[in-house]
């Protein structure tokens, strides 16, 4: 009689193959939605496509994730029907649908009303991203890595299904972890699953030669307990059990034949081999056995797969799998058994490749496992010493040197600058480079010491440096900035971030004709944050989009105020070019101005050169908008940007604002007052309006007349003053015009 082994049972849901990766896109605007499904209509995720499924609304994604729960990724939109439809929406996967395995992407186009900190703390979701930060590259970065992800989970979830089949048929198997002892424990379950005295064996054998004779006995008990470690075939001469025991590993099922139960396990995790479990029966089975050995049978192949599976999570545990390095968790294993006399000469180095994800686009994720491979043996050629590489991500490895040599930027310019071959070609990859000395902070804890290792690379990157050393200055300015950056938070949020207004006045009649509005952020503690530490700091956690919103509308609150008082003159704005590429940017503008019935023409825009240049394809059609109802666009610090001037005749601008640095330097460097002449002589035959910023002498103000520059700003007419005292100002700069300056 033949009973059906497990692997021709029906498959699980976990062992279904799935050669497609489903991606939800939940997303209100069509016009994002459709640049979404755009951008990723080229993903391709280990030779598997990419479904992008699509919904408008949270209510239709509610429905389209509950009939495919084998959705791996949901892009999700914060602000949707509701304010609070896509975070109601992650409530409703996790808990109403439970969907503890999809990775849910939150995207907004406005961070700071749903602040990136709050949402990560109060709802399970994997990534927050703001909209305009989402490049074409960045995005299909941010899909394979959250695929990549989904996968390894959905293979851990499997594992644990298995296992949870495995404890409910056979507690005592449960406890094998290794596949020699869980195959030794199936001759002890069977022997008393089905209450058999005489005993049996348990042998491997290989299925590409087929020589069952060959087959090794690992587990022997009962009558047969002294034939371990020995060939089935010196043991047995019986040709007809022989021949039995190949028929079923030929045919790959379960036979009983008088005196004996074969039983025979095939799965892909024993690699090409078969567990064969030989039983000696001194009875027929009866009916309900053979049912119960049936369970046992699916039990055991089940906890085959599963036992491989622990295995494998284990050694995933503490390698990469993909590039066979160690990974994180061996890495703050490695620094937490560090011995006394290691500590003293032990280095980490932070190593983070640039470009790497533009570099996996181009030429494929196999090239950069080549990539990383060859910059492995450049390192262990490089260090002479001891060391140990770890893949803390894929573009970016940590290196723990133990050595006591001191390395410098110089001294690492190899790696710094590594040239490697790849395929018979030389491929250049530059590095960053952080640097901890272990000895120095060895009151950190492992973990303390892999982050200040990171912060040190992050802290390189933000400065534009190759390397950097992680000191006590470095890890007290680092608390500074996050303390600062928790206080901006705060101010940003609540609105605390004024304005101050610097006039502009005409040059040759020295009338005032505007002013231009300049973020001032007086912190807690009395001192005034300095606006290019701030501003940059907001850009760096996603808080300028809510701060530009803030300083906008205070501005026009400010035009508001002054015409009351007979002051009609323009504002300009300064805007970040992240928030001016927002699709919604221009519409909330002019809803503003509606709002506070603003004219457009009291508002001008500010932008800088390179801006300008970066989103000139994005932005081209709404500044002609803009300049169709009368609102000016400025250009900032004109000059100290890109040397192509080729956007001036073709974007909507009006005028060009002289950088500072040429006006300072005028009377004392020939070339910089020949470049400031060539900007005016330039701004007037293309018809647009030039002013100079940081006048602060009459005697500059004299040249800059006398150049043909209409308009000036800067300390010799006013510093930046507060709203309250604009009027007062310009009363008194009304009365005196024309007598002082």
């Amino acid at each position: 009689m033949n009973v059906k082994p497990h692997d021709q049972q029906n498959m699980s849901i976990f062992e279904s193959r799935v050669d497609t990766c489903k991606v939800l896109s939940v997303e209100d605007d069509q016009d994002y939605q459709d640049a979404l499904i755009n951008a990723l209509s080229t993903l391709n995720y280990d030779g598997k496509d990419v479904e992008i499924l699509t919904a408008n609304s949270a209510a239709q994604a509610g429905v389209i994730i509950a009939m495919n729960p084998d959705i791996s990724v949901i892009l999700l939109d914060v602000i949707m029907e509701t304010d609070d439809a896509g975070l109601r929406l992650i409530d409703t996967i996790r808990d109403g649908i439970g969907n503890d395995l999809v990775r849910i992407v939150l995207l907004t186009g406005q961070p700071g009303s749903a602040p990136a900190d709050d949402i990560m703390n109060r709802y399970d979701i994997d990534d927050y991203w703001s909209k305009p930060d989402l490049t074409q590259d960045h995005l299909q970065t941010i899909i394979l890595s959250n695929l990549r992800t989904w996968h390894h989970l959905k293979d851990m979830k499997e594992a644990r299904h298995g296992m949870q089949m495995l404890i409910e048929s056979s507690q005592r198997l449960a406890t094998k972890r290794d596949i020699l002892g869980y195959t030794r424990s199936i001759l002890e379950e069977v022997s008393q699953l089905l209450n058999i005295k005489k005993g049996g064996i348990v042998c491997f054998s290989d299925t590409a030669d087929g020589e069952i004779e060959q087959a090794i006995i690992v587990a022997a008990s009962g009558e047969l307990s002294g034939y371990a470690q020995q060939k089935l075939g010196n043991v047995f001469d019986d040709h007809f059990l022989l021949q039995s025991i190949s028929d079923a590993c030929k045919e790959k099922k379960h036979v009983f034949i008088e005196g004996y139960s074969i039983l025979l396990f095939s799965n892909k995790e024993l690699e090409e081999r078969v567990c064969i479990s030989l039983v000696k029966l001194d009875r027929a089975l009866l009916p309900n056995e053979l049912n119960l050995l049936q369970v046992m049978c699916e039990n055991i192949n089940v906890g085959f797969r599963n036992v491989a599976l622990h295995s494998k999570l284990t050694e995933l545990a503490y390698f990469d799998p993909t590039s066979g390095l160690h990974n994180k968790n061996w890495l703050t294993r490695e620094i937490k058994n560090m011995s006394p006399v290691d500590i003293p000469c032990a280095k980490l180095l932070m190593l983070h490749l640039e470009d790497l994800a533009h570099t996996e686009m181009v030429f494929g994720s196999k090239f950069v496992d080549q990539l990383i491979k060859s910059l492995c043996s450049h390192l262990h050629s490089y260090f002479t010493d001891t060391i140990h590489i770890v893949l803390v991500e894929r573009d970016t490895l940590a290196v723990l040197v133990y050595a006591s040599q001191v390395y410098d930027e110089k001294s690492l310019e190899p790696i710094i600058h590594a040239s490697l071959n790849i395929e018979n070609a030389t491929h250049t990859v530059d590095v960053i480079i952080g640097s901890i000395e272990i000895d120095q902070f060895k009151h950190y804890e492992a973990e303390q010491i892999i982050s200040a290792g990171e912060s040190a690379l992050e802290q390189a990157r933000r400065k534009g440096l190759s390397f950097l050393v992680y000191c006590e200055k470095l890890a007290s300015a680092i608390i500074d900035r996050y303390a600062l950056l928790t206080d901006l938070r705060e101010a940003v949020i609540n609105d605390q971030i004024e304005i101050y207004l610097q006039p502009k006045v005409s040059l040759e009649h020295g009338e005032l004709v505007g002013f231009e509005a300049l973020a001032r952020w007086q912190h807690h503690s009395g001192n005034f944050i300095p606006p290019d530490q701030f501003i940059a700091l907001a850009e760096s956690c996603g808080l300028i989009g809510k701060l530009d919103q803030n300083i906008m509308r205070r501005s026009c609150l400010a035009v508001k105020a002054l015409v009351k008082e007979g002051i009609i003159v323009p504002i300009s704005v300064n805007v970040t070019g992240s928030e001016v590429v927002r699709p919604d940017y221009f519409e909330h503008l002019a809803a503003l101005l509606h709002d506070l019935e603003i004219d457009p023409q009291l508002i001008e825009l500010e932008l800088t050169e390179s801006q300008l240049i970066e989103e000139k394809a994005t932005i081209c059609k709404q500044l002609k908008v803009l300049k169709s109802n009368g609102m000016k666009v400025n250009i900032d610090d004109f000059g100290t940007g890109y040397s192509s001037l080729a956007y001036l005749s073709t974007l909507a601008l009006s005028t060009l604002k002289v950088d500072h640095s040429f006006v300072w330097r005028m009377e004392d460097s020939t070339k910089d007052w020949q470049i400031l002449k060539m900007i005016i002589d330039l701004g007037k035959a293309l018809g647009l309006t030039v002013i100079a910023e940081g006048i602060e002498t009459v005697a500059q103000r004299t040249q800059l007349t006398e150049l043909g520059c209409q308009q000036g700003q800067g300390y010799l007419f006013s510093r930046p003053m507060p709203l309250d005292q604009v009027v007062n100002w310009a009363e008194k700069y009304s009365k005196d015009l024309g007598h002082t300056l």
